[in-house]
């Protein structure tokens, strides 16, 4: 299992459900690596999907990422 999550989260249109929402996030402040206001996830799938993109870029994405992670890693122990 790897060692980071990515979550996507809705903002609830209400206000105690978007204070409910930033309380969580807080709690999670001391292990957050990054943070978007954007859904990149979603863009970047729909970006892999699409007929005229070349996979070799994701799987040359992937492997970077993994490599960027073990690197943080060895630094962080």
């Amino acid at each position: 299992m790897s060692k980071y999550t990515t979550v996507v989260i809705r903002m609830p249109e209400d206000a105690e459900g978007r204070k409910q929402v930033e309380q969580a996030l807080n709690l999670l402040k001391p292990h957050q690596t990054a943070m978007s206001i954007e859904d990149e996830m979603t863009i970047l799938e729909l970006i892999e999907q699409h007929e005229d993109f070349p996979g070799y870029i994701a799987d040359e994405a992937r492997t970077k990422t993994a490599e960027l992670h073990a690197q943080a890693e060895a630094v962080a122990a």
